[in-house]
């Protein structure tokens, strides 16, 4: 249902361009500095409307280009950081080991009060 819906939309666009050509055949002068030429009006819009369509695809294809490159960047630097928190997290071994020590001196203090 959505192709057929993209192939009226389609259709009535060529249809509005095909009545706007129609409408506007008359010539029009377009100074390019040196010369000078003649070209009918539609002609003119079309070129004007494509060239616009371009500048909007290369503008839109350099920002995803950069978008992609700031996003893999960032995802390697996400990598590096766990990397570095996993060789920072102790094992679970060393954590009960450290726990065992960090208790024993606080009896070897409490002791020393006493």
């Amino acid at each position: 249902m959505k192709r057929q819906g993209k192939v009226i939309i389609a259709i009535l666009l060529v249809i509005l361009i095909a009545i706007f050509s129609v409408m506007n055949t008359e010539s029009i002068p377009v100074h390019f500095g040196v010369t000078t030429v003649s070209w009918p009006l539609v002609l003119i819009l079309l070129v004007a409307i494509f060239l616009g369509a371009i500048l909007m695809f290369l503008f839109a294809t350099i920002s995803n280009f950069q978008n992609k490159r700031t996003i893999k960047q960032q995802a390697e630097q996400i990598q590096a950081l766990k990397t570095r928190l996993d060789e920072i997290k102790p094992t679970d071994g060393q954590l009960a080991h450290s726990e065992k020590v960090d208790s024993s001196q606080s009896e070897v203090k409490d002791d020393d009060h006493d």
